[in-house]
């Protein structure tokens, strides 16, 4: 498996788009889900938007992505508040979104790859930190952020567009 960095002249916007199709259709079956709804988080405009910030990082099979991630390089506006132990906000973390992996590949080890990846380049860009969010009930994601170096700091309640307002629970990997 062939991994690439996408920015906006590398990127074909339809696989990508399909890979999250594929993912969020597999939500139902799915015990530990994103809670993601389709075409308001992700949306094709959205995907469309990271791909042109050259933010959106994949893994292939030479074919199809088979796993994303969106690596921002600043903090999300969403977690001003969250008292982060490292202490690092705005500017001095960055933040991970929309990492997923296709229900055909899981189990292989590509979703920490893209976690691996996502240290490397925040170290590249002296970060002091890197933040995310997890809904509670994906105990899979939680897990292996933990066995990454995460650790877990509090449940956020936050209002996003296809959630609405829930409790997440929120991590950070000092670096």
């Amino acid at each position: 498996m062939t991994r690439h960095v996408i920015v906006s002249h590398d990127a074909d916007l339809d696989s990508v788009w399909q890979f999250y199709v594929d993912v969020c259709n597999h939500q139902a079956v799915d015990p530990y889900t994103p809670l993601w709804t389709l075409g308001v988080y992700p949306s094709k405009e959205v995907i469309a938007e990271h791909i042109e910030n050259g933010d959106l990082y994949l893994f292939t099979d030479d074919k199809r992505p088979v796993a994303a991630m969106a690596l921002v390089p600043h903090d999300d506006p969403e977690y001003a508040e969250v008292p982060w132990p490292s202490k690092a906000t705005g500017e001095e973390a960055c933040s991970v979104h929309l990492l997923a992996v296709h229900p055909d590949v899981r189990g292989q080890g590509i979703g920490r790859e893209l976690v691996r990846e996502a240290i490397r380049l925040a170290r590249a860009w002296d970060k002091r930190a890197i933040h995310l969010d997890v809904v509670p009930s994906n105990l899979s994601a939680k897990s292996m952020y933990l066995a990454e170096g995460f650790s877990f700091v509090c449940s956020w309640e936050i209002w996003y567009e296809d959630t609405g307002t829930m409790d997440f629970d929120m991590y950070e990997l000092a670096l």
